[in-house]
């Protein structure tokens, strides 16, 4: 099981396959997803559990080959326009093979000292692309995906905000039954871990006010006054306003500079969820649609995003170091010794949910060394002139609407060709979606918003060209038709 010979000759030919699958993928010589029904696909995966082994190395790399790998969503086509998930840098991935085999466990940092020591390389790297200045005592830790990095910093944004109103609280050890009502004021279009994140505090998820947003999809300065004056009259405490900087539906950026601004006037904690949008801090020409940000008491901002890392890897981070200890309040003296100890800063775990936690930060320190910040931001700006080449097109094209020219890299449009009656307008777009899908044609999403539905672009593969996006016009134009006479091409 441990033979290094054997794990050096597998290893290799792994790198072989999956070389392969990425030119395959790279070049779109192959479908987007080779799509089989789930109910029927399940029932090819019945077998027993083995008692003993059913094939050797080779037989998984067969396995691999034709059963796995050939019916993956192929990540690196161009013509994967769906969800925002990275087309990984190749360089990365290996990172993530270091991390497995080395298997740092990051509770504290003797379990994983150079894991430690590239966590906070890269937390300070981060926090310096924020605002160098005014974040020079900034801090925070990286967890498995955005929706922990927005729990953490609204349990912060809890503790902080409570002892404010009354500094002998403290709802970690005594709960919220005594408190007044807790209240988060967000976006209409804040990814759903707000809400989840609201319910799993205890606070329930009508805890969270959604704010209307104007028709660029950013948050209305007025609906945010309108409710903070609302909690006010009602005697709730806000514990947090949550802006998005590239809000999941359309990739809109909320107004950070003036609600940051109202947000420190007011004595309310301000958290920017950065997840997707945070990373054009890596671009000079894309920076300043972030203005405000570095008011912002907590930012989350994922790497297996738009800084195009392998899945997961998030960073929550705070304006002010020591906020980022309000989290979690824990007693383990099998892993710590004590606040006071001098190397207490070192052990990650006090400040995340995780205890045991990959080397995560080994990938995005090798990106950044690899290719600096010029080469990072140079794919942000490759993907948002791609989204305003493509948002340009659908509005130069007949019977194609735009719902909004995009802030980042996500395009939302519908077809409405005159056949369609606009009671079927719906049903159609899902219809089109499914069939592209379904053949493997192209990759995209969909999103209702209040009531509408609009077919979703990602645009984040750096190999998709201007014919691909021509093409998908196209190919939903042809799919609308066949349609039209329930025939599917």
């Amino acid at each position: 099981m441990f033979d290094t010979e054997k794990f050096s000759k597998t290893g290799h030919q792994l790198i072989d396959v999956l070389t392969t699958y990425l030119e395959a993928n790279l070049t779109g010589n192959s479908k987007v997803l080779n799509w089989h029904n789930p109910n029927i696909e399940d029932a090819n995966w019945q077998a027993p559990l083995p008692k003993k082994p059913t094939f050797n190395a080779e037989g998984l790399i067969k396995q691999l080959q034709a059963e796995i790998l050939p019916k993956t969503l192929a990540i690196h086509h161009p013509r994967n326009m769906g969800h925002q998930v990275a087309t990984p840098l190749p360089m990365a991935a290996l990172c993530d093979l270091v991390a497995a085999l080395s298997n740092q466990a990051m509770a504290v940092y003797e379990a994983g000292p150079s894991a430690t020591m590239l966590e906070r390389q890269v937390i300070r790297w981060l926090c310096n692309l924020i605002d160098g200045e005014r974040w020079k005592n900034a801090g925070g830790v990286l967890t498995s995906g955005g929706a922990q990095a927005n729990l953490t910093a609204l349990l912060v944004a809890r503790q902080v905000s409570t002892s404010r109103e009354n500094p002998s609280s403290n709802i970690w050890k005594d709960g919220i039954t005594n408190q007044a009502k807790l209240k988060i004021l967000s976006s209409e279009h804040a990814h759903y871990s707000v809400s989840r994140a609201a319910g799993i505090m205890g606070l329930g998820s009508d805890s969270v006010i959604k704010l209307a947003t104007d028709q660029a999809g950013r948050i209305d300065l007025s609906a945010l006054k309108t409710a903070h004056q609302s909690c006010i009259k009602n005697k709730e405490t806000i514990i947090a306003v949550v802006a998005n900087a590239g809000c999941t539906p359309t990739g809109s950026i909320d107004p950070l500079l003036v609600i940051g601004e109202y947000c420190q006037a007011n004595a309310l904690w301000f958290h920017v969820d950065g997840a997707h949008g945070a990373s054009a801090l890596l671009s000079e020409n894309h920076a300043e649609k972030l203005a405000g940000i570095a008011l912002a008491d907590s930012v989350v901002w994922d790497g297996h995003k738009l800084m195009y890392m392998p899945a997961a890897i998030s960073a929550v981070l705070f304006r002010n170091e020591q906020h980022s200890y309000s989290a979690f309040s824990q007693d383990a003296s099998y892993l710590f010794q004590g606040e006071h100890h001098e190397d207490e800063a070192f052990n990650l775990s006090y400040r995340t949910l995780e205890c045991t936690k990959r080397m995560m930060a080994l990938k995005l320190w090798t990106a950044f060394s690899l290719y600096g910040t010029d080469g990072m931001g140079m794919l942000v700006e490759e993907a948002f002139a791609k989204a305003k080449l493509f948002a340009e097109k659908v509005n130069q094209t007949a019977h194609f609407e735009l719902l909004m020219p995009p802030d980042t890299n996500i395009v939302c449009f519908r077809y409405l060709p005159q056949d369609i009656p606009d009671t079927i307008v719906n049903e159609r777009m899902t219809k089109i979606r499914q069939y592209l899908i379904q053949r493997g044609d192209f990759h995209l999403t969909q999103v209702d918003l209040h009531g509408t539905i609009w077919l979703r672009t990602t645009l984040m593969n750096p190999f998709t060209t201007e014919q691909d996006l021509d093409a998908l016009l196209d190919c939903i134009v042809k799919t609308s038709q066949a349609l039209l006479f329930n025939i599917a091409e």
